[in-house]
């Protein structure tokens, strides 16, 4: 059965220390300085022992969303992108359509399927 947004992939964006976060930092802080960095709110915050589900959108923006998920394990933030439609147009109802449809949640509870789906950034 075809999805709404057809393939989906995971973009690799940096490593938490790349953003000034130490190891030792908890979750509460990492997330914060994520979104501190990406100027926008977490409108969704799903955190499991493996990973963290995140939600981003532009404030006073309802159509702005963007799905993020923190690998705990190998410290990485990694970006949610479709074939389908921009990954950065989100409504909240329409990330908890794609969070069942998509199974988002067993990506970030289980790292194999992370691993398997993830995109490496090109080399210039």
């Amino acid at each position: 059965m075809p999805r709404s947004r057809g393939n989906m992939s995971v973009n690799h964006l940096f490593r938490a220390d790349e953003i000034g976060v130490s190891k030792e930092a908890n979750l509460d802080r990492l997330v914060r300085g994520f979104v501190q960095m990406s100027e926008g709110i977490a409108t969704r915050w799903i955190q499991m022992p493996k990973g963290i589900l995140v939600l981003l959108m532009v404030p006073d923006n309802p159509a702005s969303g963007a799905i993020y998920i923190y690998d705990r394990v190998g410290r990485e933030f990694y970006l949610i992108s479709f074939d389908q439609g921009s990954d950065d147009t989100l409504t909240i109802p329409e990330f908890e359509d794609l969070l069942g449809e998509y199974h988002l949640l067993d990506c970030v509870s289980n790292s194999s399927l992370l691993e398997s789906s993830i995109r490496e950034p090109a080399q210039a």
